[in-house]
């Protein structure tokens, strides 16, 4: 792969990781501000996180907010990152350099028409872009990515089994609420979609902070979007270490 098209294929990769984890990022805290104070309801610990909740006898609780804190500032690394490179490799790739010094070229045309004439010599000025040297710093790039895939992995995964993890505990509280027996707390239980789950939590959670709630929002939608965004990120990260990788192997082979 020439070097020019791997550096606009790198560009793409670390803005789009910008803008997902900026997706995933508004996300999560508008899901997590919405539902901190009244999933709040521990006394020693704050557990005002969407994630990872947590049904009990007579209340149901968030999970611990370091949770959430991940979940926020873990996005942060990927996005200035991503900027960084993505407006480097893109400037590289993109923008022209200015103009080299003119060269000319001397080309020997020779007329003979009367067999006695002197050759004509024609001066060409060509003026060509300069050309940008190559890219060296390809190893560091591998080292960079191959740290935020892990990180985003274990964003990925936090955030994905947080999700599930609250969608389970709040079917068994939804059968508490509705008080389901028989083949409706089987319905609950085996056939509802989480996304159904969420909703249900919209509307039926009670505000135990005397909280005024103006409207509600799609507390499972916010949180997909989350997730997936999330998953594209790591996936775009990977994509972009074994890049990196191939152009770092392809420059010290060739040195």
């Amino acid at each position: 792969m020439k070097e020019e098209r791997a550096e606009r294929i790198l560009s793409v990769l670390y803005i789009s990781c910008a803008i997902l984890s900026v997706t995933s990022l508004i996300c999560l805290v508008t899901v997590w501000q919405y539902w901190a104070l009244i999933l709040d309801v521990c006394i020693s610990i704050d557990c005002g996180c969407i994630l990872y909740g947590v049904n009990t006898f007579s209340t149901f609780m968030g999970g611990d907010v370091k949770l959430c804190h991940f979940g926020i500032y873990g996005l942060i690394p990927a996005i200035l990152i991503g900027l960084c490179l993505g407006g480097y490799h893109g400037y590289r790739s993109c923008i022209n350099r200015s103009l080299d010094t003119p060269v000319r070229i001397y080309d020997d045309v020779s007329r003979n028409l009367n067999g006695n004439e002197p050759p004509i010599t024609t001066t060409t000025v060509a003026i060509r872009p300069k050309r940008r040297t190559p890219c060296k710093q390809w190893m560091p790039a591998v080292f960079i990515t191959i740290l935020l895939c892990c990180l985003s992995l274990a964003h990925a995964v936090v955030t994905t089994d947080g999700y599930y993890k609250t969608c389970e505990q709040y079917r068994k509280r939804l059968i508490q609420v509705l008080g389901s027996t028989g083949h409706e707390a089987e319905v609950v239980h085996n056939r509802l979609s989480c996304g159904a789950i969420f909703d249900f939590m919209d509307y039926l959670q009670t505000d135990v902070t005397n909280w005024n709630r103006v409207k509600e929002i799609d507390t499972g939608l916010a949180l997909l979007l989350a997730i997936i965004s999330t998953w594209f990120n790591f996936f775009a990260w990977t994509f972009a270490f074994f890049l990196n990788v191939i152009m770092a192997r392809k420059r010290f082979c060739c040195c």
